[in-house]
């Protein structure tokens, strides 16, 4: 191949990235468009559609799609309907409530005599069709994600009860989310919903919101003169999700996983837990850093070796004079853990000793942990300082999980409903499960999150009296695979909880 070719084409290519990582056939020359697709630069979409992607992805690589996802949904639909299409009630509870795995089809609404399904990458498609007269008006609509949606209320009043019964968690965000039932009650009484307000006052009855639900009943009667009699939607004995004056829908998901999955985990059969002395804790937590360094840092893909690892530990690792200490990426990842894991076993006695409660040790110290993880990468200019700042400030994705972890802006309040979650616990072994699945959901950092996970794990299992857990790199496709059964559709914590209790008994 000419270089001089892709060399052009990458340079064009660089200038429409500024604009987002989707692009029409119509952006570049043939030329370009040939050679990026040949190199990998591209990867069609639909026809006369592309999005950006790396030489080294294979066809089964759902990461570079998953990023594109929601920019070309806006980009596709506004090209195809300019601003006159909008998605179902249903699929726009899902934009609002906080998209963190793409859905297999959205559902969308248009002006136009057309029913059409749009089959995209990796399973997802559009499901398109004319919604006639009951296109919805202008107040009604909302953007999400620069994708035109119903407005939060509006889409709630149009849900049709299998919603409530399929899509539970999202259903019960949305109904937390609601600031103010006002403006649903003029919907629900403009448009004569009658179905539609005994279901809500129903729901809302459900989760808590008795004064609100009493006030659309209210309104309806002096209204209409009818009698408005509350319909439950959900089929459960009681909500996951109870009134909260928590308004974030990403905050709110973490509460509402929390709930659900604890009941699970707290039925998993696990070894009881011991205690022992601090400073007898403190010596077989150390004894055990070589084995937990090599298969934590190898569970991440760092080649490291137990030896490397004893020569960082013991101060005899020398890139300058000894050729074969210069693999800096590895041996730097291998010093950035003795540093941490020497500051979480400090904490975790220092916790011990002095009784203070350890999910308010790893909130106070957790930033700790993760800069000393990265300081000495810092420091040779191996990555940014501002990876030592604390929480991400950009978008990141994880490769091949169906799991987007969370947008920045929504961190500090996920991360406080997960501190609370984790203080509001009572059951240790609970705390070391959800603790570690629920730090991977929400990602909070650009790198380190699996090490940080595994530290908050093994702080709240050994202060509790279990044994610090390693889990070993020939589990890692098990590990790996029981994480993502917790992600997406399948919303599954039974067999991460199951391997956590396996390993535990092995190790004890």
């Amino acid at each position: 191949m000419n270089n001089q070719l892709l060399v052009s084409a990458l340079k064009n290519l660089e200038k429409l990235q500024k604009n987002g990582s989707v692009f029409q056939g119509k952006d570049f020359s043939q030329d370009d468009l040939k050679v990026l697709k040949k190199t990998g630069f591209l990867k069609g979409i639909i026809r006369g559609w592309y999005h950006a992607s790396k030489p080294n992805e294979n066809e089964s690589d759902t990461t570079s799609w998953y990023m594109s996802y929601s920019e070309f949904i806006a980009k596709y639909l506004k090209s195809r309907f300019k601003k006159a299409y909008c998605l179902n009630s249903e699929s726009s509870i899902v934009f609002h409530t906080g998209i963190t795995s793409l859905p297999k089809q959205i559902v969308v609404m248009v002006k136009k005599p057309i029913n059409d399904v749009v089959t995209l990458p990796h399973g997802t498609s559009i499901l398109i069709y004319d919604a006639g007269k009951n296109f919805p008006k202008q107040n009604e609509l909302d953007v999400q994600n620069g994708i035109i949606s119903y407005t939060l209320e509006t889409a709630l009043c149009n849900a049709k009860p299998l919603f409530f019964k399929n899509s539970v968690e999202e259903a019960q965000i949305a109904l937390n989310m609601l600031k103010d039932v006002s403006p649903v009650i003029t919907i629900l009484l403009n448009e004569k919903m009658k179905p539609s307000a005994s279901r809500l006052t129903g729901a809302l009855t459900f989760i808590g919101r008795e004064s609100d639900a009493a006030r659309i009943q209210s309104a309806w009667k002096n209204a209409t003169l009818e009698n408005l009699i509350a319909t439950n939607p959900f089929e459960q004995e009681s909500p996951i999700l109870t009134f909260s004056r928590e308004k974030n829908p990403h905050a709110l998901r973490i509460r509402s996983k929390w709930k659900k999955w604890r009941e699970v985990v707290a039925n998993i059969p696990h070894i009881q837990p011991k205690f022992i002395e601090s400073s007898v804790l403190e010596k077989s937590i150390e004894e055990k850093y070589t084995e937990d360094a090599y298969h934590s840092l190898s569970i991440e893909g760092y080649k490291v070796t137990r030896e490397l690892i004893d020569k960082v530990a013991l101060g005899s690792w020398n890139p300058d004079n000894n050729d074969e200490d210069k693999d800096f990426r590895n041996a730097l990842a291998a010093k950035g853990y003795f540093n941490a894991f020497e500051v979480v076993v400090k904490n975790i006695i220092h916790a011990i000793n002095n009784q203070i409660n350890c999910v308010e040790m790893i909130k106070k110290e957790h930033h700790e942990w993760h800069s000393q993880l990265f300081s000495a990468s810092v420091l040779a200019g191996i990555i940014e300082s501002h990876h030592l700042a604390g929480y991400r400030n950009s978008p990141i994705y994880l490769r091949n999980s169906i799991h987007v972890p969370l947008p920045a802006e929504a961190l500090v309040d996920a991360m406080e409903a997960y501190f609370d979650c984790m203080k509001e616990e009572n059951d240790p072994f609970v705390q070391a499960v959800l603790g570690h699945r629920l730090f991977g959901y929400i990602h909070p950092y650009f790198d380190g999150n699996g090490r940080m996970a595994r530290f908050i794990m093994n702080a709240i299992l050994t202060s509790s009296g279990y044994p610090w857990l390693i889990i070993k790199v020939e589990e890692r496709a098990a590990y790996l695979q029981s994480l993502e059964m917790a992600s997406g559709e399948n919303d599954d914590i039974e067999l991460f909880a199951k391997f956590i209790a396996k390993g535990l008994k092995e190790q004890a």
